[in-house]
Protein backbone atom coordinates (compact mmCIF):
# COMPACT_ATOMS: atom_id res chain seq x y z
CA UNK A 1 0.00 0.00 0.00
CA UNK A 2 1.35 3.46 -1.18
CA UNK A 3 1.28 6.38 1.73
CA UNK A 4 -0.15 9.34 0.23
CA UNK A 5 2.89 12.18 0.53
CA UNK A 6 1.52 14.39 2.88
CA UNK A 7 1.04 11.47 5.17
CA UNK A 8 4.69 10.42 4.83
CA UNK A 9 5.91 13.40 5.51
CA UNK A 10 4.38 14.10 8.29
CA UNK A 11 5.52 10.62 9.60
CA UNK A 12 9.23 11.80 8.27
CA UNK A 13 8.97 15.21 10.84
CA UNK A 14 7.74 12.76 13.85
CA UNK A 15 10.34 10.30 13.18
CA UNK A 16 7.46 7.68 12.92
CA UNK A 17 8.38 6.52 9.44
CA UNK A 18 7.97 2.19 9.47
CA UNK A 19 10.58 0.39 6.96
CA UNK A 20 8.16 0.20 4.43
CA UNK A 21 7.26 3.98 4.70
CA UNK A 22 11.07 4.33 4.46
CA UNK A 23 11.55 2.60 1.47
CA UNK A 24 9.18 4.45 -0.44
CA UNK A 25 10.85 7.93 1.11
CA UNK A 26 13.74 6.98 -0.25
CA UNK A 27 12.17 6.20 -3.84
CA UNK A 28 10.47 9.56 -3.20
CA UNK A 29 13.36 11.48 -2.52
CA UNK A 30 14.46 11.23 -6.23
CA UNK A 31 11.55 12.96 -7.46
CA UNK A 32 12.31 17.15 -7.84
CA UNK A 33 8.72 17.89 -7.09
CA UNK A 34 8.53 15.51 -3.67
CA UNK A 35 11.99 17.13 -2.30
CA UNK A 36 10.45 21.13 -3.10
CA UNK A 37 7.58 20.09 -0.73
CA UNK A 38 9.74 18.29 1.83
CA UNK A 39 11.72 21.51 1.44
CA UNK A 40 8.27 23.29 2.22
CA UNK A 41 7.44 21.29 5.09
CA UNK A 42 11.04 21.71 7.11
CA UNK A 43 10.74 25.20 6.37
CA UNK A 44 6.95 25.31 8.01
CA UNK A 45 8.33 22.51 10.37
CA UNK A 46 11.10 25.02 11.54
CA UNK A 47 9.25 27.11 12.82
CA UNK A 48 7.21 25.29 15.24
CA UNK A 49 10.13 23.01 16.69
CA UNK A 50 11.19 23.71 20.21
CA UNK A 51 14.23 25.52 19.08
CA UNK A 52 12.13 28.06 17.44
CA UNK A 53 9.96 28.64 20.22
CA UNK A 54 12.95 29.11 22.75
CA UNK A 55 12.84 33.03 22.45
CA UNK A 56 9.62 32.83 24.27
CA UNK A 57 10.82 31.90 27.49
CA UNK A 58 10.69 35.24 28.44
CA UNK A 59 8.13 36.68 26.93
CA UNK A 60 6.41 39.04 28.29
CA UNK A 61 2.95 38.25 30.02
CA UNK A 62 0.83 40.66 28.50
CA UNK A 63 2.11 40.39 25.07
CA UNK A 64 1.00 36.46 25.48
CA UNK A 65 -2.46 37.78 26.19
CA UNK A 66 -2.30 40.40 23.22
CA UNK A 67 -1.78 37.33 20.41
CA UNK A 68 -4.65 34.91 23.14
CA UNK A 69 -7.01 37.65 22.15
CA UNK A 70 -6.33 37.70 18.24
CA UNK A 71 -6.51 33.79 18.12
CA UNK A 72 -10.13 34.43 19.67
CA UNK A 73 -11.01 37.17 17.59
CA UNK A 74 -14.27 36.38 15.51
CA UNK A 75 -12.64 35.85 11.82
CA UNK A 76 -10.39 33.20 13.11
CA UNK A 77 -12.68 31.44 15.30
CA UNK A 78 -14.86 30.66 11.84
CA UNK A 79 -11.58 30.41 10.16
CA UNK A 80 -11.49 27.16 12.81
CA UNK A 81 -14.66 26.20 12.43
CA UNK A 82 -14.94 25.56 8.97
CA UNK A 83 -11.90 23.69 9.00
CA UNK A 84 -13.20 21.58 11.46
CA UNK A 85 -15.88 20.99 8.96
CA UNK A 86 -13.26 19.96 6.52
CA UNK A 87 -12.83 16.79 8.19
CA UNK A 88 -17.16 16.26 6.84
CA UNK A 89 -15.67 16.61 3.37
CA UNK A 90 -15.50 13.43 1.26
CA UNK A 91 -12.01 12.01 1.05
CA UNK A 92 -10.96 12.74 -1.88
CA UNK A 93 -11.94 16.56 -1.95
CA UNK A 94 -10.56 16.20 1.62
CA UNK A 95 -7.14 15.49 0.35
CA UNK A 96 -7.10 17.86 -2.32
CA UNK A 97 -7.61 20.98 -0.33
CA UNK A 98 -5.58 19.76 2.46
CA UNK A 99 -2.27 20.58 1.80
CA UNK A 100 -3.76 24.04 1.06
CA UNK A 101 -5.46 24.88 4.03
CA UNK A 102 -2.33 23.41 6.45
CA UNK A 103 -0.21 26.26 4.71
CA UNK A 104 -2.45 28.49 5.31
CA UNK A 105 -2.70 28.50 8.82
CA UNK A 106 1.32 27.97 9.43
CA UNK A 107 2.05 31.03 7.62
CA UNK A 108 -0.68 32.76 9.83
CA UNK A 109 0.63 31.03 12.89
CA UNK A 110 3.99 32.10 11.45
CA UNK A 111 3.38 35.61 11.39
CA UNK A 112 2.17 36.03 14.99
CA UNK A 113 5.56 34.19 15.89
CA UNK A 114 7.43 36.57 14.08
CA UNK A 115 6.06 39.80 15.79
CA UNK A 116 6.20 38.31 18.99
CA UNK A 117 9.79 37.49 18.26
CA UNK A 118 10.06 41.27 16.82
CA UNK A 119 7.98 42.80 19.93
CA UNK A 120 10.74 41.09 22.69
CA UNK A 121 13.89 42.67 20.98
CA UNK A 122 12.22 45.65 21.33
CA UNK A 123 13.92 47.22 23.93
CA UNK A 124 15.84 44.10 24.89
CA UNK A 125 18.91 42.85 25.41
CA UNK A 126 19.64 39.91 22.87
CA UNK A 127 22.49 37.16 22.79
CA UNK A 128 24.79 36.95 19.94
CA UNK A 129 23.86 33.18 19.72
CA UNK A 130 20.15 34.52 19.58
CA UNK A 131 20.18 36.96 17.01
CA UNK A 132 22.54 34.38 14.63
CA UNK A 133 19.25 31.42 15.22
CA UNK A 134 17.01 34.51 14.36
CA UNK A 135 18.42 35.17 11.17
CA UNK A 136 20.03 32.27 9.77
CA UNK A 137 18.07 31.48 7.49
CA UNK A 138 18.90 28.07 5.50
CA UNK A 139 15.94 27.23 3.57
CA UNK A 140 16.69 30.58 1.48
CA UNK A 141 19.64 29.30 0.15
CA UNK A 142 18.47 25.93 -1.07
CA UNK A 143 15.73 27.97 -3.62
CA UNK A 144 18.07 29.53 -5.69
CA UNK A 145 20.17 25.93 -6.76
CA UNK A 146 19.51 25.79 -10.40
CA UNK A 147 18.37 22.04 -10.73
CA UNK A 148 18.82 20.07 -14.08
CA UNK A 149 18.97 16.68 -15.55
CA UNK A 150 22.68 15.88 -15.23
CA UNK A 151 23.00 16.53 -11.31
CA UNK A 152 19.21 16.99 -10.24
CA UNK A 153 19.55 13.38 -7.99
CA UNK A 154 22.91 14.66 -5.78
CA UNK A 155 21.78 17.98 -5.67
CA UNK A 156 17.94 16.72 -4.25
CA UNK A 157 19.58 14.32 -1.77
CA UNK A 158 21.85 17.14 -0.50
CA UNK A 159 19.05 19.38 -0.06
CA UNK A 160 17.14 17.03 1.76
CA UNK A 161 20.12 16.07 3.45
CA UNK A 162 21.36 19.75 4.61
CA UNK A 163 17.47 21.04 5.74
CA UNK A 164 17.27 17.82 8.02
CA UNK A 165 20.39 18.74 9.80
CA UNK A 166 22.80 16.08 8.53
CA UNK A 167 25.14 18.10 7.30
CA UNK A 168 28.37 15.17 7.53
CA UNK A 169 26.34 13.32 5.36
CA UNK A 170 25.60 16.34 2.44
CA UNK A 171 29.45 17.62 2.87
CA UNK A 172 30.51 14.55 0.96
CA UNK A 173 27.50 15.46 -1.79
CA UNK A 174 27.94 19.24 -1.57
CA UNK A 175 31.96 18.73 -1.84
CA UNK A 176 31.48 16.15 -5.18
CA UNK A 177 29.48 19.17 -6.83
CA UNK A 178 31.80 21.86 -6.62
CA UNK A 179 34.36 19.53 -7.84
CA UNK A 180 32.45 18.51 -11.01
CA UNK A 181 30.55 21.19 -11.72
CA UNK A 182 30.50 25.29 -12.21
CA UNK A 183 26.90 25.47 -11.60
CA UNK A 184 25.28 26.86 -8.60
CA UNK A 185 28.95 27.17 -7.13
CA UNK A 186 27.91 30.22 -5.13
CA UNK A 187 25.17 28.61 -3.46
CA UNK A 188 27.32 25.39 -2.64
CA UNK A 189 29.93 27.48 -1.10
CA UNK A 190 27.41 28.61 1.26
CA UNK A 191 25.71 25.24 2.07
CA UNK A 192 29.26 23.86 2.84
CA UNK A 193 30.02 27.31 5.10
CA UNK A 194 26.81 26.66 7.08
CA UNK A 195 27.38 23.32 7.11
CA UNK A 196 30.89 23.35 8.80
CA UNK A 197 29.95 26.24 10.55
CA UNK A 198 26.51 24.45 12.36
CA UNK A 199 29.22 21.69 13.26
CA UNK A 200 31.86 23.92 14.88
CA UNK A 201 34.57 23.56 12.47
CA UNK A 202 34.56 27.32 12.30
CA UNK A 203 37.82 28.39 11.07
CA UNK A 204 37.37 25.58 7.84
CA UNK A 205 33.80 28.01 7.24
CA UNK A 206 35.56 30.74 7.56
CA UNK A 207 37.94 30.00 4.78
CA UNK A 208 35.16 28.70 2.39
CA UNK A 209 33.36 32.20 3.00
CA UNK A 210 36.46 33.63 1.90
CA UNK A 211 37.09 32.18 -0.96
CA UNK A 212 33.42 33.07 -1.76
CA UNK A 213 34.25 36.88 -1.12
CA UNK A 214 37.47 36.98 -3.10
CA UNK A 215 35.86 34.95 -6.07
CA UNK A 216 33.75 36.93 -9.17
CA UNK A 217 30.79 35.52 -8.92
CA UNK A 218 27.99 37.80 -8.37
CA UNK A 219 26.57 36.65 -5.06
CA UNK A 220 30.07 37.02 -3.64
CA UNK A 221 29.31 39.32 -1.25
CA UNK A 222 26.58 36.99 0.39
CA UNK A 223 30.18 35.61 2.18
CA UNK A 224 30.26 38.67 3.67
CA UNK A 225 26.54 37.85 5.38
CA UNK A 226 27.25 34.65 6.45
CA UNK A 227 30.94 34.97 7.94
CA UNK A 228 29.36 37.75 10.54
CA UNK A 229 26.81 34.99 10.94
CA UNK A 230 29.30 33.02 12.37
CA UNK A 231 31.12 35.16 14.72
CA UNK A 232 27.80 35.38 15.80
CA UNK A 233 27.62 31.73 16.71
CA UNK A 234 30.97 31.49 18.45
CA UNK A 235 29.67 34.57 20.39
CA UNK A 236 32.22 37.07 19.20
CA UNK A 237 30.47 40.08 18.86
CA UNK A 238 33.14 42.95 18.25
CA UNK A 239 34.13 40.82 14.24
CA UNK A 240 30.18 40.77 14.05
CA UNK A 241 29.79 43.98 14.25
CA UNK A 242 32.62 45.00 11.62
CA UNK A 243 31.38 42.86 9.26
CA UNK A 244 27.77 44.28 9.96
CA UNK A 245 29.37 47.73 9.46
CA UNK A 246 30.52 46.85 6.40
CA UNK A 247 27.66 45.29 4.96
CA UNK A 248 25.79 48.40 6.19
CA UNK A 249 28.53 50.99 4.53
CA UNK A 250 28.85 50.04 1.48
CA UNK A 251 25.26 48.25 1.11
CA UNK A 252 26.05 44.61 0.92
CA UNK A 253 23.57 41.89 0.98
CA UNK A 254 21.08 41.94 3.41
CA UNK A 255 22.11 45.32 4.18
CA UNK A 256 18.97 46.64 5.77
CA UNK A 257 18.77 43.53 8.37
CA UNK A 258 22.47 44.52 8.94
CA UNK A 259 21.49 47.50 10.29
CA UNK A 260 19.05 45.76 12.33
CA UNK A 261 21.68 43.52 13.53
CA UNK A 262 23.90 46.58 14.82
CA UNK A 263 20.60 47.94 16.49
CA UNK A 264 20.04 44.74 18.23
CA UNK A 265 23.67 44.13 19.55
CA UNK A 266 24.19 47.81 20.80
Amino acid sequence: MTTPDNILLEKFFRNSLSKEDQVQFDLRKKDSAFVEQLILEKQLHDTFNNAGWSFANNVDQTVVEEYQDLFNDEEIVNLKATLKNMNHVSEPLKSRYDFRWKHLIYAAAASVVIIISVSQFNGTSTSPEHVYATYLDKNQLTYSIVRDGNSQSSLDEATALFLNEKYGEAMPIIENSMNTSQDNLPTFYLLKGISLMEMGSYEEAIKTYDQLISSNFLDAEKGYWYKGLLYLKKGDEANALLIFNKIEKENLYNSSKAREIIELLK
